[in-house]
């Protein structure tokens, strides 16, 4: 069975993959920018764009979560515990 790439992603879960892919890009940039900049004016550059690189993806995939939280809602298990989805008994 061959697998489709071009389809867009189908599951929560998959959204939220994607979520946390793009923000963790989306922090590593600057991230490593940053580190270029710092290490121009004091040295060491591998450790400065590492460091720096890390916590900017750190960042990024803890933003790209929330905003998938944001977004999407918390998920079905939160639905299902609060009150007006509780079955009646």
């Amino acid at each position: 069975m061959p697998t489709d790439y071009q389809r867009s992603a189908r599951t929560s879960l998959d959204r939220e993959y994607a979520y946390m892919a793009w923000g963790m890009m989306a922090g590593a940039v600057p991230g490593v920018v940053a580190g270029l900049v710092v290490a121009a004016f004091v040295g060491h550059a591998a450790m400065w764009v590492s460091v720096l690189g890390g916590v900017g993806i750190v960042l990024g995939l803890v933003a790209g979560i929330l905003l998938h939280r944001a977004r999407h809602g918390r998920g079905a298990q939160d639905r299902a515990a609060s009150p007006e989805h509780r079955p009646r008994s």
